[in-house]
């Protein structure tokens, strides 16, 4: 393994659920990931399997969010595959693990953020995983960092109509904000309660969120992705539905040019 944990950092994960890991990219992926993010941003090709979301700011309709694009771009698919990230998700977690997902949250100047939620609300077919979030620019309260509460326990908290965490049970939370630089990685549970807040600076705040399950428990991306078109699609023609719970705070649309 390429950084081993120390007895603190596997202590803070099991206490909080959630653990930076400063600088443990290295500095030619991190120069690469802007130009990576950029290139699966473009509109897909025939055969590419990415799919595209967008939002509605005060300089019009900006890109929020990209899913399924592992086979999309061999780069990304390098860090996401081999490497630091995966090791540390399964030395977390005690035990190999596979690629659950991967998405990419933009948060362009005025992109909006995302209410209190637990993943685990919005991830079928698994019980334990590790999301890795991978800032590719410095994550600050002013534009949009994640916010954790800590939870004592692996499970989900009363959720309102919309899969967020219900009015009554964020009264008994206390939210934090943790910035991030490039290089760093912050790895969370998917019961680990967190929300961000909108971009108010004149920068990107773009991130890759990778999550991962068990090895055990099967190779269930496809069935996740298939089950998440599935969903998607019951909602009818609604520009509003780019995940499986409405936890997102702006206002969705089809993009430029649909």
């Amino acid at each position: 393994m390429s950084r081993r944990l120390t007895t603190q950092e596997i202590e803070a994960w099991r206490y909080r659920g959630w653990l930076v890991v400063p600088a443990i990219l290295s500095a030619e992926t991190v120069q690469a990931l802007p130009g990576w993010l950029e290139a699966i941003a473009r509109p897909p090709a025939a055969g590419a399997q990415r799919q595209h979301y967008f939002e509605e700011t005060q300089s019009g309709p900006a890109i929020c969010r990209t899913e399924r694009f592992l086979a999309d771009h061999a780069g990304l698919d390098g860090l996401i595959s081999a490497g630091a990230v995966p090791e540390i998700a399964a030395a977390l977690n005690g035990e190999p693990m596979l690629l659950y997902k991967e998405k990419v949250n933009y948060k362009y100047p005025g992109g909006a953020g995302f209410a209190a939620h637990q993943d685990a609300t919005a991830y079928p077919y698994v019980q334990v995983n590790v999301t890795a979030l991978v800032p590719v620019d410095p994550m600050t309260p002013e534009n949009g960092c994640l916010e954790f509460a800590r939870l004592e326990s692996s499970a989900l908290l009363p959720a309102d109509d919309r899969g967020c965490i219900a009015a009554a049970a964020l009264d008994s939370l206390a939210f934090e904000p943790v910035p991030l630089q490039p290089g760093d990685v912050l790895f969370f549970t998917s019961y680990a309660p967190h929300r961000s807040g909108p971009n108010r600076t004149n920068s990107p705040r773009r991130a890759l969120y990778l999550t991962y399950n068990r090895a055990k428990d099967g190779e269930l991306r496809s069935h996740y992705y298939g089950e998440r078109d599935r969903r998607l699609a019951a909602q009818g023609d609604r520009p509003e539905a780019i995940s499986m719970i409405r936890h997102f705070q702006g206002t969705a649309t089809r993009g430029p040019g649909a």
